[in-house]
């Protein structure tokens, strides 16, 4: 009876490792010369065109968004509501300005009294009838008379709080009834038919990104492909404690999508370069002894794994390109990597060109914060 149990036991730690090596090998098997056959995919070396791009994140501003506030007392008889949209020069709020007119008619009248007396003594002063001092006395009344309608007539104006450009009032500081004086804020209002989007360029990059720099935009909040457009405005200074400098670029927003304060990743083309040899970066193995990659030699009709060490350069998103170490044509293991050796079989189960696999992770790929 023990020894049955005994043979059990074995059988079922026999099969359990079995099932273990089937899950963690990933499919490997040996060939007949006992060489291990590893599943992978491949990619044929072709040269193409590299963009390297610098990637940033920056916050979408208003061009136009700006506190409106009253520059007199009054009481607050109208204002419009949240919401509104206003030209420029309309309205946005109307103070009680009845006194204020009691004032502009009176100025009004010293003005015209003034102006009248100015133009008959003129005429006696020009016949010597009148004196030089009362000609000059009826011209500074004429001129402070000027003045004070001046004064009261910018009084009724600022009695009518308008919008200085054209936009939606986003919010009311203020509510009908309420007796407010000057500097008081009144409403928010904001433009954002055409809005920007700022942020901090590495120092480093200076003279590489300046204005006119081709750029994609990609808005997290609203999850759309990449908007193009082309830095409008470069800083000419550099923030002590950033290290950056500001760049701006503007957009059209015609359906107000695009909000103030957005998250927006940024892709900003430094450069270029034709005809370079380019991988997926996981294809790139690194160590202390530098970057390799696995290529795809034959032998006896037969793909084995060689490990050959590459020179790389620039990178951008999922892929690198690569100096030294490889030339166009060569055969790369893009995928199977983890338990490849040198020496090991290859069983390429998929194989594309290289520019075609980078366009498939540029597809899947999201921009995120890199300086």
């Amino acid at each position: 009876m023990y020894r049955i149990l005994l043979k059990a036991a074995i059988l079922i730690f026999l099969a359990a490792g079995t099932i273990s090596c089937s899950e963690n090998g990933e499919d490997e098997t040996a060939t007949e010369n006992g060489v291990r056959l590893i599943p992978v995919e491949t990619v044929e070396v072709v040269d193409g065109t590299f963009d390297d791009y610098v990637r940033l994140t920056g916050t979408v501003e208003a061009l136009e968004d700006a506190i409106i506030s009253s520059e007199t007392s009054g009481r607050v008889l109208s204002i419009q509501q949240r919401g509104a949209y206003v030209e420029e020069g309309e309205t946005i709020a109307q103070l009680d300005d009845r006194l204020i007119k009691a004032q502009y008619n009176a100025a009004k009248a010293s003005f015209d009294f003034a102006r009248d007396s100015y133009e008959r003594l003129e005429r006696l002063y020009a016949d010597s009838i009148v004196t030089t001092q009362d000609f000059d006395n009826a011209r500074t009344q004429l001129d402070q008379a000027r003045s004070q309608l001046n004064q009261a007539e910018k009084q009724l104006e600022d009695a009518s709080i308008s919008a200085p450009f054209t936009g939606r009032i986003v919010s009311r500081l203020i509510n009908t009834g309420e007796l407010i004086g000057p500097g008081q804020p009144v409403a928010r209002l904001v433009s954002s038919e055409r809005v920007r989007i700022v942020t901090g360029v590495p120092e480093r990059y200076t003279g590489e990104i300046t204005e006119g720099t081709e750029s994609d935009i990609f808005l997290r909040a609203l999850g759309t492909g990449a908007i193009k457009a082309n830095i409008t405005y470069a800083g000419s200074v550099i923030d002590p404690e950033t290290r950056t400098y500001a760049a701006e670029i503007e957009i059209d927003n015609p359906d107000d999508l695009v909000k103030p304060d957005m998250i927006a990743d940024l892709q900003i083309k430094r450069t270029t370069l034709e005809g370079v040899i380019l991988l997926p970066r996981t294809a790139v193995l690194r160590n202390e002894e530098g970057s390799s990659v696995f290529r795809s030699s034959e032998e006896n009709g037969r793909k084995i794994a060689e490990l050959v060490t590459v020179e790389t350069a620039a990178a951008s998103g999922p892929f690198i390109q690569i100096v030294s170490g490889i030339e166009v044509g060569d055969e790369v293991v893009v995928s199977g990597m983890r338990t490849l050796s040198s020496g090991d079989e290859l069983n390429v189960l998929n194989t594309t060109t290289n520019l075609e696999r980078i366009e498939k992770l540029k597809e899947q790929d999201r921009p995120v914060v890199s300086y």
